[in-house]
């Protein structure tokens, strides 16, 4: 029987591992971590989204993919079919009102201990912990792998090696390095759902206020992405949901704006009219005390010292009002790897086989997860796309041994 390496274990590298194992597959599976799934582990604070129900291509972004293809990865194994196979698996999920997915018992931990199990009911699987793979060397229908000790060939080789992100849990750009030796199309990988730096001594003042708050991305006047949810700001700029949110349309943009609105919930005509009402009743109320109605009080200070606002002028009340209702974010710019949750960028969609994930210039080799040119919204799509793409490819290896 053909013998299978998988280098990664991360989430795609594991669930690959998973499926083959529910068929007794020999497989090894190489992890330059002390343990598997370091990654997923600290997915969502610990509690693991791990997927969406309303998953589709409208939630990804890619410089390569065709919307198409990447629809029939994802139809191909809906959040349906990955709820069966994980409860065929000992692994309950739970849904949200807001279509994420989180496992039954609130703990990655749980996920990882049930994945675990099925990989060592395999015989014929082995787990090459603290094992990095330095070299890939195609010969004829094979693939020679170095690591620091030894060399061994495999029938046939599944790059699962995610991506630079999260450096501190094993993230890197070991798998780009090994699609460029191979000689694959790669996108220039970037930091996604990541917090943004600003040039801003009134965002910098507000350092570890969090609000609710809407942002939105424009170009030329025209919007390219909003988001309404939690910003915190920081000494360096801002982060939160929000903000992790519409990190991910930024770097594909340029010469755009970024624009944050602090009061959402309210129109600049029912807040200009309630400043005036309060006015009218408090005249001699100071301005800071009179922000601070609508205000955390730290955000009053900020735009009393940084823009000395004049509220008894009603040209200097309105201006006032629209810059709350619109501050421009100065020199917007992500963070860095080390920040970023995921990746955008990587092995170019054209690559690969949308059926079957394998690479068109290599027969048995096959490419999944965060190493391709993919990345999904906040959410559990990410990790949705790397149980497809896994799915697909076992899918795939399997009718090939068999």
């Amino acid at each position: 029987m053909q013998k299978v390496a998988i280098i990664g274990g991360g989430a795609s590298g594991i669930f690959c591992a998973v499926l083959l194992s529910l068929h007794n597959i020999p497989v090894v599976l190489f992890e330059k971590n002390k343990i598997l799934g370091k990654k997923l582990l600290a997915t969502g604070n610990g509690r693991c989204n791990i997927h969406n129900i309303h998953t589709d291509s409208t939630h990804f972004q890619s410089a390569s993919f065709r919307q198409k293809d990447l629809q029939h990865i994802l139809q191909n194994y809906p959040f349906i079919a990955f709820a069966k196979t994980c409860q065929n698996l000992g692994l309950l999920l739970e849904s949200k009102e807001d279509g994420r997915v989180y496992p039954l018992a609130n703990s990655a931990k749980s996920i990882l201990e049930i994945f675990t199990h099925t990989l060592n009911t395999n015989p014929n699987l082995q787990i090459a912990l603290n094992t990095e793979i330095t070299a890939i060397t195609p010969k004829d229908s094979s693939f020679l792998l170095q690591s620091q000790n030894n060399s061994t060939c495999f029938d046939i080789l599944i790059l699962a090696c995610g991506s630079q992100a999260a450096p501190k849990l094993g993230g890197s750009d070991k798998g780009e390095k090994f699609a460029q030796n191979l000689g694959l199309k790669l996108y220039p990988s970037y930091p996604s759902l990541v917090p943004i730096r600003l040039d801003s001594t009134l965002i910098s003042s507000l350092s570890g206020i969090k609000i609710k708050a809407k942002l939105t991305l424009k170009k030329n006047e025209q919007i390219l992405a909003e988001t309404l949810d939690d910003v915190l700001f920081t000494d360096y700029g801002i982060s939160g949901f929000g903000v992790l949110d519409i990190s991910s349309f930024m770097q594909t943009q340029k010469n755009f704006t970024l624009f944050l609105d602090f009061l959402p919930n309210l129109t600049s005509k029912t807040l200009e009219n309630a400043l005036q009402n309060t006015l009218k009743h408090q005249p001699k109320i100071s301005i800071e005390t009179l922000l601070c109605g609508f205000l955390h009080p730290k955000i009053a200070k900020a735009f009393v010292t940084h823009l000395h606002p004049n509220p008894n002028n009603t040209k200097h009340l309105k201006q006032f009002i629209f810059t709350l209702k619109n501050f421009l974010c100065e020199n917007p710019r992500l963070k860095d790897f080390e920040s970023a949750e995921v990746c955008g960028g990587g092995v170019s969609g054209k690559e690969i086989h949308p059926n079957t994930m394998e690479s068109k210039n290599y027969k048995n080799l096959y490419i999944i997860g965060e190493m391709l040119d993919i990345v999904g919204n906040r959410g559990g799509y990410n990790l949705a796309f790397a149980w497809a793409s896994a799915h697909a490819c076992a899918k795939a290896v399997l009718s090939q041994i068999k």
